[in-house]
């Protein structure tokens, strides 16, 4: 009679063991596999089956033990234990949900850019974005994350993920053929992004939600960068950039148009080499005194100083470069890294980027003049150490002679003057050119500054930040399944491990 209990109470520990298996099974199946229901609830409906037995069939030895008080401390510890998976469950549903994150990394490479948040917070109208992913990609699980972020800064984005191989209509419908497409729509205006981040999704953002669209013009026609261009020397990059802002971007040669175009919102000098024709510069006067917008870039001479101009703004260019002992790189004294940013809108961004600068190749000494014309409002932006001087000419050992006049220098100024009651006048002056060309763009905080520039003059002002960096990612990702394995390992498989490894060693010892 021993062994036929002994046996029934193997049985039952078995039963209760195999009823714990496939709760497990089944859990770790919905979090695997949510679409395949039937799998997970069958998993399910076996392990409740199973303990409903066991119930059943030792319903009096289960309740005899119960009122022992070895039988309520059992209960209690597996109540606790149940309790306590429960909590953590409910934590982690609730931060997939709201998107609970915190970002270590050391450039906040998980976190949205400031710039990206402002045109969040500035859209009023409800956006939907479409995004066409194979959900089982890793280029899905970074799109996701990504997009989660966008729809928890602003509740008015609303984003949808579809499979265009199980929603072929829908794919129809916002011209799709492949995977890795969003689609990005608001107001009857949509735009696509293929495998983007989130320089491209906020590019996206700006032109579908935003009415306005500036007309930048590039002079050409007097050795100026080539503002389409992708060689080392070229602008095709800020040109790039400055079409991801929602601005369209054309050349202008004076020589033919006679005039500044009225639909000019930013005109832009970038390096000229030879100095322009007098009817060329009394067009740009004529502009500029109607409350045009200039971005003056320098080269160092024989480059135009545009002599005129600057005097007007109080402000004077003088030949030969820049040098900064204290601030250089690779010991060229002429390439300047300017840490220190004066405060303004255009710099505003910069003043906690202290790890970072703006890297000058090669810069014209500009100085403040003594008296500053009256209604000009003047701004230094960027300026050179006390220690740095003006060279004639880099040759030899170079150090500071006598003669040579001393720092500080400006590298970059902002000037607003007012033509009307509403109406200003407004220039951004930078001593040099080429740390906008191509070759440098990328470097430290060059191309956020030239776009800030540019957001200013235009009076973009939802855009003057730091925007997004288009670096790629380097992150790991794991996939929904890998997820899920991690999950049900460390917080269901090893604790009821743990605890099945307890029942089994109070039952021996309590047989």
């Amino acid at each position: 009679m021993r062994r036929i209990r002994d046996l029934t109470k193997a049985n039952a520990l078995a039963v209760g063991i195999l009823g714990f298996i496939a709760l497990l099974i089944g859990t770790s199946l919905y979090f695997a596999q949510p679409d395949k229901k039937w799998l997970w609830a069958s998993a399910f409906g076996i392990g409740i089956a199973l303990w409903v037995g066991l119930l059943a069939f030792h319903f009096e030895d289960v309740l005899r033990y119960l009122i022992t008080q070895r039988g309520r401390m059992g209960t209690n510890a597996v109540l606790s234990s149940l309790f306590m998976l429960g909590v953590l469950a409910l934590i982690i549903y609730i931060a997939d949900r709201h998107n609970a994150s915190l970002d270590w990394t050391k450039t906040k490479r998980h976190t949205l850019s400031p710039q990206t948040l402002k045109v969040l917070k500035s859209i009023n109208k409800e956006v939907k974005v479409v995004a066409f992913y194979d959900v089982n990609s890793q280029e899905f699980l970074r799109v996701r994350d990504l997009l989660k972020r966008y729809e928890a800064a602003n509740p008015k984005v609303k984003v949808l993920v579809v499979d265009p191989r199980k929603e072929p209509a829908l794919a129809r419908q916002y011209e799709v053929t492949g995977m890795g497409v969003t689609v990005f729509e608001a107001d009857g205006r949509r735009e696509r992004v293929s495998f983007g981040g989130e320089k491209e999704f906020t590019g996206a953002l700006i032109k579908i939600t935003r009415d306005k669209k500036p007309t930048i013009y590039f002079l050409q026609g007097h050795g100026e960068h080539a503002y389409d261009s992708f060689a080392e020397e070229g602008y095709g990059m800020l040109k790039s950039g400055l079409e991801g802002f929602n601005y369209q971007v054309k050349e202008l040669k004076l020589l033919t148009e006679k005039t500044v175009p009225k639909d000019c919102d930013v005109l832009v000098i970038a390096g000229a080499q030879r100095d322009l024709f007098p009817q060329e510069k009394q067009a740009i006067k004529s502009y500029l005194d109607k409350g045009g917008r200039l971005l003056l870039m320098l080269e160092p001479d024989p480059a135009p100083s545009f002599s005129d101009w600057l005097d007007e703004w109080g402000l004077e260019a003088k030949p030969g470069m820049v040098v900064e002992p204290a601030n250089n790189i690779l010991g060229d004294p002429a390439a300047i890294f300017a840490f220190s940013f004066r405060f303004h809108d255009i710099t505003r961004p910069f003043q906690k980027a202290q790890s970072e600068a703006v890297l000058f190749i090669v810069a014209r000494p500009i100085k403040r003049k003594t008296n500053v014309p009256s209604g000009v409002i003047l701004t230094e932006l960027i300026e050179t150490s006390a220690a740095s001087w003006r060279e004639e000419k880099l040759q030899g050992v170079v150090r500071k002679d006598p003669d040579e006049e001393s720092g500080p220098f400006i590298l970059a100024a902002a000037v607003e003057k007012s033509v009307t009651d509403k109406k200003k006048m407004r220039a951004v002056v930078l001593a040099d050119s080429d740390f906008a060309a191509n070759q440098f763009i990328r470097n430290l905080l060059n191309g956020a500054f030239a776009a800030n520039c540019i957001h200013w003059l235009a009076e973009e002002d939802v855009l003057l930040d730091i925007p997004p960096k288009d670096e790629p990612p380097q992150t790991l990702f794991l996939s929904r399944q890998q997820t899920v394995f991690t999950f049900v390992w460390s917080v269901i498989v090893l604790p009821l491990a743990i605890l099945i490894s307890g029942l089994i060693v109070w039952w021996t010892r309590r047989s």
